[in-house]
């Protein structure tokens, strides 16, 4: 009989914390694997970002022949600020083993994979997807690179927002006039508005109504898109979830339905504090080849939701225990549908992604690391509980998955993508860069609108890729739309480049921030080597070094990315509205300075970030595999993750990925019986 094999991908999971905590006794299932399977350390690619490395660990290619340099992907021949996301499958450009596996007559399921929407990866002769991690345009991840996605808070304080300006609203409550139907309250009626969502697009207008069912005080509130209650959508009490509500939403150049729900966060006796919770909007449509097994898996499994909401949790509008049951109802998803998969669908091949320990440790990492500057002996037991509890959840669905799968003919493989370090510190590349005069920016002064900062493209040199990790790119003449860069000085300009990120310093320690900076034809040190995706790689590539990344903004008031252009907005929830001059950037320092602002100073909710050198220690991920003769054993180095497809193939006695560049793990296979 052929053997089959379950990849189970653990976004950034991490080979010392997995240990720890099966030692702990926290991952037991993980635990009984390690009993009796191989477990390594793996070297990610460059830069170790998630759609470049679970890429890569099915291709066993690198990003300059896959495609997918880093989040972003930008097209030759387009402005060096417009980009695409790389977790569009189209932007793939090599083989991976689903495609060998389908050619070779195997049944695939893809579930929740990264990088696999839109569907078509699979067909339903080839076997079965479902969902795509992080799938556009109805995703919520960093910034708004989608226009509906994001989750909203409104409440009567003006709430920390710190990455998309415009999610947390402030509004007061006041006595409910013009309603009909009301519902008996034991104290007058409150009412508010609110729209859904609150910015990007133009959302759908509601009214809020606050009520008492009890003498101690108000306690619910009914959401109606008439003042008629008899017409609510949903009518809540404190801590609940309110029922999914579809709409469809006009973005840009397409419509599209969405769901979302609403959950009161706070609510005061007399009605006055509150925090009412609309969550991130998440895909209404089939989501799954065939297109009837989405609607199959959520009878088991319940609503698909593309990601749990960590900005909530970050930006303090969400407790840690109403977190943790977040992540807990994306766990709990993951491994339902994962076994609804495996018990009703034919599969020979099966591919399955959970993305919520990244999620934590994005959140928390530096409370665990003694080198992070945040970290404190105080506040890390909280961390460690939050952490070890997001691995715990992980490992319960790993166990009931395992119900599904017979070991004797089926190799498991649990495997992640990168590991972590923390955050010190965000420079402001695009700061440094203006400061260097790489890159200029210039104002619309025919308006009154203060967004119309825009990029002075006559003499602008660079431009870095979106969200300004690994790549800039030369504005070379005879390449680019806007190019002013003449071929004679593309070196000259790159060294530039490299000389102004190597001066890029902490100012507390004076430490080098950027680790490395090489001109694109070294790539090949950082295993980027000339395939079809090479034209994509950057003219310079950098790395950080732990404790630092990129800010994507300007500086401290958020960019509205549309359609690739940039633009400033004034961001009220960190500080007044500015008014812009000619003068960019000394305009930044201005403000800065008035509101006792460090322009380069820290602006992120992050605490654990992935862009340092992916040979570092804590960089690593881990692949553990069980199986038929697979036995135990713990290889003492790393290997490398694009070896990860063609050990695999090897094993499984198929094809190669045509287009890897990795080699096959002999120590592993001459062990397996």
């Amino acid at each position: 009989m052929d053997k089959k094999i379950l990849f189970l991908g653990l976004d950034a999971a991490m080979p010392d914390l997995v240990k720890k905590f099966v030692a702990e006794g926290a991952m037991p299932n993980t635990a009984k694997l390690m009993e009796q399977g191989v477990f390594s350390r793996l070297e990610t690619v460059f830069p170790p970002l998630t759609a470049a490395a679970w890429t890569a660990i099915v291709s066993g290619a690198g990003s300059g022949t896959n495609g997918v340099p880093s989040l972003m992907v930008k097209h030759q021949g387009e402005e060096l600020d417009h980009w695409h996301t790389s977790f569009d499958r189209n932007e793939v450009l090599c083989e991976t083993m689903w495609d060998v596996a389908k050619r070779m007559g195997k049944k695939v399921a893809l579930i929740n994979w990264p990088v696999t929407f839109p569907m078509g990866a699979i067909s339903e002769e080839d076997g079965c997807q479902l969902a795509g991690s992080l799938n556009p345009p109805f995703r919520y991840f960093f910034m708004p690179l989608w226009d509906v996605a994001s989750s909203a808070c409104f409440s009567n304080k003006l709430l920390h927002c710190n990455q998309i300006p415009g999610r947390a609203v402030q509004v007061q409550t006041e006595p409910a006039e013009g309603w009909t139907n009301l519902p008996e309250s034991k104290r007058p009626c409150l009412q508010f508005d609110i729209t859904v969502p609150p910015t990007y697009v133009e959302g759908y207008p509601m009214h809020v109504l606050v009520y008492a069912t009890t003498e101690e005080g108000y306690d619910r509130m009914l959401i109606s898109e008439s003042k008629d209650a008899a017409q609510a959508i949903t009518d809540i009490t404190m801590g609940d979830y309110g029922p999914w509500i579809t709409k469809n939403f006009k973005a840009r150049d397409y419509q599209r339905d969405g769901r979302f729900r609403f959950q009161i966060l706070e609510l005061s006796k007399d009605g006055k504090d509150f925090k009412l919770y609309q969550s991130a909007i998440n895909m209404a449509e089939p989501y799954s080849v065939p297109a009837s097994l989405s609607k199959d898996v959520e009878k088991v499994a319940g609503t698909y939701m593309e990601v749990d909401d960590p900005w909530a949790f970050m930006d303090g509008w969400m407790t840690s225990d109403l977190y943790l049951e977040q992540l807990s109802l994306h766990a709990n998803w993951w491994g339902n549908a994962t076994k609804y998969v495996l018990d009703n669908q034919p599969w020979d091949f099966a591919f399955s992604w959970v993305g919520t320990i990244d999620h934590i440790e994005h959140a928390l990492y530096a409370g665990i690391e003694p080198t992070a500057r945040v970290y404190s002996e105080k506040t890390a037991p909280f961390c460690w509980h939050m952490i070890r509890e997001v691995y715990r959840q992980v490992d319960e669905n790993i166990g009931k998955i395992l119900e599904s799968v017979d070991l004797n003919n089926t190799y498991v493989v649990l495997i992640s993508d990168h590991g972590m370090t923390h955050l010190d510190w965000n420079p402001f590349v695009k700061e440094h860069l203006s400061r260097a005069g790489l890159l200029k920016y210039k104002l619309d002064l025919s308006t009154d609108d203060p967004s119309n900062l825009t990029i002075d493209w006559e003499h602008t040199k660079c431009h870095p890729l979106e969200p300004c990790h690994a790549h800039i790119f030369v504005n070379l003449k005879g390449r680019d739309p806007h190019g002013i860069v003449e071929p004679e000085d593309y070196e000259k300009v790159q060294e530039e480049i490299i000389n102004c990120l190597m001066g890029m310093r902490d100012p507390e320690t004076g430490r080098n921030v950027v680790a490395y900076a090489v001109k694109k034809k070294e790539a090949a040190r950082l295993g980027i080597y000339e395939g079809p995706g090479f034209d994509r790689v950057g003219d310079v590539l950098y790395a950080w070094n732990p404790g630092y990344m990129s800010h994507p903004f300007i500086y401290r008031s958020a960019i509205k990315y549309r359609d690739g252009s940039e633009r400033i907005i004034a961001n009220q929830e960190l500080y007044e509205q500015a008014v812009l001059c000619k003068n960019f950037p000394e305009l930044v320092e201005d403000v800065m300075k008035e509101h006792n602002m460090d322009y380069s100073a820290v602006c992120g909710n992050f605490t654990g970030v992935h862009l340092a050198e992916p040979t570092l220690h804590d960089m690593h991920a881990c692949m553990l595999m069980v199986g038929p003769g697979v036995p135990k054993y713990e290889r003492k180095y790393a290997a490398r993750i694009i070896d990860v497809a063609p050990t695999l193939s090897k094993l499984l006695n198929i094809d190669v990925p045509k287009d890897a560049e990795g080699g096959v793990l002999y120590d592993i296979l001459d062990r397996i019986k």
